[in-house]
């Protein structure tokens, strides 16, 4: 598991620290997914430098939040 990914997170855009158990789970996306569920991303992310839902700076870990504009995100 030296290279995980994942649709919700781009490479050279997200922290590379970044993670969610979907990462984890060998599954293909359902094309269809959007008809039947609400577009609201209850994804639980965490840091793999703290191992907890914060990144090291104290901010929460997020798509949206680790960008290049965190000290601690990593490309």
């Amino acid at each position: 598991m030296d290279h995980l990914t994942s649709s919700k997170l781009t490479s050279g855009v997200h922290c590379l620290n970044i993670r969610h158990k979907g990462m984890y789970v060998t599954s293909g996306p359902y094309p269809e997914e959007l008809n039947f569920y609400d577009p609201y991303d209850a994804t639980a992310y965490w840091c793999v430098e703290t191992q907890r839902g914060f990144g090291p700076d104290g901010k929460p870990v997020r798509p949206d939040m680790c960008s290049g504009d965190r000290e601690c995100c990593r490309h």
